[in-house]
């Protein structure tokens, strides 16, 4: 089991993530697969960094101490928050696309974009 730890799992939600965003035509169930895969590169990013014995750096302790580095959970932090964003808006553009052509499937839309653009 010593084989398991989050770069494992990251990478295991990163490939579900693509293969729903490859495989259905859902434009919902896509987005949810972008944040999936959004969500596996946060983990592998933090899971990369993790120390089990690691100190902060802002303890005053002997100069042979592990320091833990606080600048991949930073990046992180702000990753989520613009992820969010960005998802967000995508969810807005979808829903303005369901409005117009009345469904969700990508394949639908194409063609009807397809019809309009030749008329």
């Amino acid at each position: 089991m010593g084989a398991i730890n989050g770069v494992t799992i990251a990478l295991l939600l990163f490939g579900i993530g693509v293969f729903a965003l490859i495989v259905r035509r859902d434009l919902v169930i896509k987005l949810l697969a972008l944040g999936l895969i959004d969500s596996s590169s946060f983990l592998f990013l933090i899971s990369l960094n993790a120390q089990n014995d690691g100190i902060a750096p802002i303890m005053r302790v002997p100069a042979t101490a592990s320091y833990v580095d606080p600048l991949p959970q930073a990046l992180v932090i702000s990753a989520i928050v613009i992820n969010f964003a960005i998802l967000a808006l995508a969810l807005v553009f979808v829903m303005l696309l369901v409005e117009r052509y009345h469904t969700t499937d990508s394949h639908r839309i194409a063609h009807e974009v397809g019809k309009e653009r030749r008329s």
